[in-house]
């Protein structure tokens, strides 16, 4: 159980809204893979850059004349990791990105790296970002709930797609209910 679903079963909703609201500012400075001399900083995709890396990585597929089919849907899940992460990296001492593209990311890194950038991004959002797709029905109640006294504070806050699909979700249930 992560803070998050500590603060929900808790009923801290302040804590709640906070680590919403916060999210997407989190940052984390981490060794390049195989290179402990070398540091680069990481933070948190927004709603918005998952769902521009989902088109990119469609219109590439598309471009190159790739049909999406069973035989190569790992390659295409990875190749939308790759469409997020350019974005994802920048050098901890300037701020700048350190890719320009997916394209530059990939010429760059070996598949041993990007196995391993991708790997720690996911435990930084999985340790970060509020995630409700582990929250049972009734904590998600408790939190919709919370979210309708004070939907303003976390307008364009919630940077996980799980988490807002299982927001919209449970949302359209209670309607059709």
């Amino acid at each position: 159980m992560n803070e998050f679903q500590r603060n929900i079963r808790d009923g801290k909703a302040s804590e709640i809204l906070d680590q919403i609201k916060s999210s997407h500012d989190k940052r984390r400075v981490l060794d390049w893979p195989g290179r402990p001399d070398v540091k680069i900083e990481m933070r948190l995709l927004t709603l918005s850059e998952c769902r521009q890396a989902k088109v990119e990585n469609q219109q590439e597929f598309k471009k190159d004349g790739i049909d999406i089919a069973v035989h190569n849907l790992v390659d295409y899940r990875e190749q939308e990791a790759v469409h997020g992460m350019w974005r994802v990296f920048t050098d901890p001492t300037t701020g700048n990105r350190i890719f320009n593209s997916a394209e530059e990311m990939r010429s760059f890194c070996t598949p041993d790296e990007l196995t391993a950038l991708c790997a720690a991004y996911n435990a930084f959002a999985e340790e970060n970002d509020p995630n409700v797709g582990n929250l049972s029905d009734e904590d998600v109640k408790t939190l919709i709930e919370l979210l309708k006294k004070t939907p303003d504070q976390v307008q364009r806050k919630v940077t996980s797609l799980n988490t807002a699909w299982k927001l919209l979700r449970t949302l359209v249930a209670q309607q059709a209910n």
